[in-house]
């Protein structure tokens, strides 16, 4: 090594490279956003860098990788409560009708930002009106993010017709196809909303641009038996039959699956992004995330938008994912805490087409690491790291954030988000949304 822009010394390094090497007085070198490498303090302390920090008494570990989110949604927060999805959607989309704009939009998508930075995740994947507005905020706060153009069959809060959408979804995945940053998605909302002609058109888009393809599915029983009744299959048969399954298919939530949906989405590749949190509080059910890991079916884990599981604490959802097959399954060696770990790591990484870019801290992966501080009464003694991280660590062990190889948060500060300006630009628009809910009540 020669050049080194940030050389981190001293802590214990959870690298979940393809050893998963745990490192004890670790060192991590850093030059212009690359790991440039990986080992021992002890075969660093010639190396000179442009900053050294000492790390000692923490913890560095890859940034949280967050499957699914509507960072949007962060300004609904609790404003729709105690109904099933149904109904509470059409609630929600009523307020989101009157208010979503591209500003309001970057608002809460920069509020969104500041809570999950500050939680230690430092990717995430959105489904949002205005995605322009999520990808330019998250670029302006140094954050990855995997977005793109959104598809909906009817009354969209956008206001983009249905015979525009293909031709808006080009120009958007045109216009960010070169940022670092912005991984290209192209999502329609699901398969009850989005016409089985618009579906194939959104694939189609997709595998042109080389994107990911992202839907809601199999969510509620309510969603499974209108598809039945449309369709006369289940959704998941539904996305295989139509030709829009496969493995660069990521689909949100899948809490209600047939043995024949286990199938095809094994022997298509498609990822399950599981919300264990949104699927509790609305009443939907508890994924079966064990059988889908011995199916080997590729699952990460997702906060869901901050109306639905009201926060976009991603340790709080880790530990669900864990603890709920345990306890469905009253087996207590289900979901081993390292596989938690994964989903949120490596496995996320490669389900987002990053697998070579983030989620491994080793030579050649983008800088996207946090560092956690265990000089914390809940987080000693420490015997087993990966337990530690999925029962015992939470958002305030967060000490620091670097992504692609810069602070976002050091010492706790934000340095990439006016978290003061967003606050109060927040409650002042709060006021206004919820004198409109309180309007849609009575009538």
């Amino acid at each position: 090594m020669h050049d080194v822009d940030l050389l981190i010394l001293g802590p214990l390094i959870v690298t979940m490279d393809k050893n998963e090497r745990l490192i004890e007085d670790g060192a991590v070198a850093i030059h212009e956003g690359e790991i440039v490498a990986v080992g021992k303090r002890t075969e660093f302390e010639s190396q000179a860098a442009t900053e050294t920090i000492t790390a000692s008494g923490q913890l560095l570990m890859p940034g949280l990788i967050n499957g699914h989110v509507h960072m949007g949604d962060s300004l609904f927060r609790s404003l729709v409560e105690d109904l099933p999805l149904e109904p509470w959607l059409e609630r929600l989309w009523a307020s989101e009708r009157e208010f979503v704009s591209y500003e309001h939009v970057a608002l809460g998508a920069r509020l969104a930002l500041a809570e999950m930075i500050r939680s230690g995740t430092t990717c995430a994947l959105d489904m949002f009106w205005f995605p322009e507005a999520g990808a330019d905020s998250a670029i302006e706060a140094g954050f990855r993010l995997v977005t793109g153009p959104i598809f909906f069959d009817f009354d969209s809060a956008d206001e983009i017709s249905n015979e525009d959408r293909i031709v808006t979804g080009e120009h958007w995945l045109t216009r960010y196809q070169n940022s670092p940053l912005i991984g290209p998605c192209v999502q329609p909302h699901n398969h009850l909303t989005v016409s089985p002609e618009m579906m194939r058109a959104a694939h189609t888009l997709a595998t042109d641009f080389g994107a990911l393809f992202h839907t809601h599915c199999s969510e509620t029983t309510t969603e499974v038996t209108a598809t039945l009744e449309k369709f006369n299959r289940t959704p998941v048969a539904h996305l295989e039959e139509i030709g829009v399954l496969d493995s660069s298919s990521l689909l949100a939530h899948c809490v209600h699956l047939t043995d024949d949906d286990f199938r095809r989405l094994a022997r298509t590749g498609a990822s399950v992004l599981h919300n264990p949190l949104s699927n509790l509080k609305l009443g939907s059910g508890i994924a079966p995330v064990a059988r889908m890991l011995d199916a080997g079916i590729p699952v990460l884990v997702g906060t869901d938008g901050p109306v639905s599981s009201n926060d976009l604490d991603m340790w709080t959802a880790m530990r669900f994912a864990g603890l709920l097959q345990r306890g469905v399954h009253r087996d207590p060696v289900l979901t081993p805490a390292r596989d938690i770990i994964r989903m949120v790591t490596t496995v996320g990484a490669a389900a987002l087409g990053l697998g070579g870019v983030t989620g491994r801290i080793q030579k050649n992966h983008r800088a996207d690491l946090i560092l956690i501080d265990l000089n914390r009464p809940h987080l000693a003694p420490m015997y087993d790291p990966y337990a530690h991280l999925v029962y015992s660590a939470g958002r305030d062990d967060v000490r620091s954030v670097i992504i692609d190889g810069t602070f976002v948060m050091r010492d706790r500060k934000l340095l990439t988000i006016d978290e003061r300006a967003v606050l109060a630009d927040t409650k002042s628009l709060a006021i206004e949304i919820e004198r409109h809910a309180a309007v849609l009540s009575h009538t």
